[in-house]
């Protein structure tokens, strides 16, 4: 524990030092990762395959605010579709018309959690993000993960659809609205997936506050079974049976991944715990203190010790005076000598 206590110390230590290279390579690799996803699960529109355009984006993004991930995001999902439909981009904008104004409004604006969320849904663990939402921050964080969710499920339709809204096209726009209200907004997955992520963060935010001990643990583990028996009991009544092992896996490997952030971010000493009383003219007061694990890593230093190098001076210690010496002794006494006598 100790161990690991120390190398949380120098990985803090070491983002403290540079942390404006840190945060801006975290973003590239987050936006990078997120553009990719959005080219290679639609592909419609050659031109942002073909090209470095994510790259470039990221790159972008790496030294702009968090929004602005998820307003490219946007664009790119809408140009993919407008190479497939006209009028699915339409819809679509309109989608996500409303759900910026649901972010800005109600949201905390965490603008990393709706990039983050399809991202993670495409690799099959969306089921850390409701869970960092309701850990580090308050419950109305979850509404960007949310959007984020509301995202992957239009794209991952859309994906799935892609034929029968490239030859609807063709024929009416109003088949085209009725496609797309069928395939998209009347998904019962997509809303299980949200009121599970909604309850999830609420769970772990209540289970947090309270004053027990271990309570960041247990709410990181309230929340990831909150989600797996909302959402894998949701799917089997749903009828789709074969998605509970892919659940089941997704969960588990959410659970190892936020205990080592809970970890990183609320590692508390509680062998260490004060419990302190006061009181005013109004109130008494009853506060329970509990200090943050911390261990100072080992600062080694070396110090080089230099034998220092006379110059100009002989040692003769312990060595016979050659002839020159004692030539020059002599000539220094006839000259005192002299000196003397002269005085004299």
């Amino acid at each position: 524990m100790v161990q690991l206590l120390k190398i949380r110390e120098q990985i803090f230590r070491f983002v403290g030092r540079f942390e404006v290279y840190v945060m801006a390579g975290v973003r590239f690799v987050i936006a990078y990762a997120a553009f990719s996803m959005i080219n290679s699960s639609t592909g419609y529109m050659k031109i942002l395959t073909d090209y470095p355009i994510a790259l470039i984006l990221a790159l972008l993004c790496s030294f702009l605010p968090t929004g602005m991930m998820m307003f490219f995001g946007a664009v790119l999902i809408l140009l993919q579709f407008y190479a497939l439909s006209n009028i699915l981009c339409l819809i679509t904008a309109m989608i996500f018309v409303i759900l910026f104004c649901v972010y800005l409004r109600f949201s905390e604006r965490k603008g990393l959690y709706t990039v983050m969320t399809p991202l993670l849904s495409a690799i099959g663990i969306p089921y850390t993000m409701p869970v960092a939402s309701g850990l580090m921050d308050g419950p109305y964080s979850v509404i960007s993960v949310i959007c984020g969710e509301v995202a992957y499920f239009l794209m991952k339709h859309v994906s799935e659809s892609s034929a029968l809204f490239s030859s609807v096209n063709e024929a009416s726009t109003n088949s085209t609205i009725a496609l797309a209200a069928t395939e998209i907004l009347m998904d019962k997955e997509m809303y299980l997936y949200l009121a599970a992520f909604a309850i999830a963060a609420i769970a772990v935010y209540c289970v947090r506050k309270l004053p027990v001990d271990q309570s960041y643990l247990a709410s990181v583990v309230v929340g990831i079974v909150v989600q797996l028996v909302l959402i894998g009991g949701g799917e089997v009544y749903l009828g789709n049976s074969e998605a509970v092992p892919r659940i089941v896996i997704g969960c588990v490997v959410s659970l190892a991944i936020m205990l080592v952030i809970a970890f990183m971010t609320h590692s508390l000493d509680y062998s260490r715990v004060e419990r302190v009383q006061f009181e005013d003219d109004e109130y008494y007061y009853y506060v329970k203190a509990v200090p943050k694990a911390f261990v100072l890593p080992e600062d080694k230093q070396v110090k080089h010790i230099h034998r220092k190098k006379t110059r100009g001076k002989k040692n003769t210690k312990g060595k016979k005076p050659n002839a020159e010496t004692e030539s020059e002794q002599e000539d220094s006494l006839e000259e005192q000598v002299k000196r003397e006598f002269g005085e004299q």
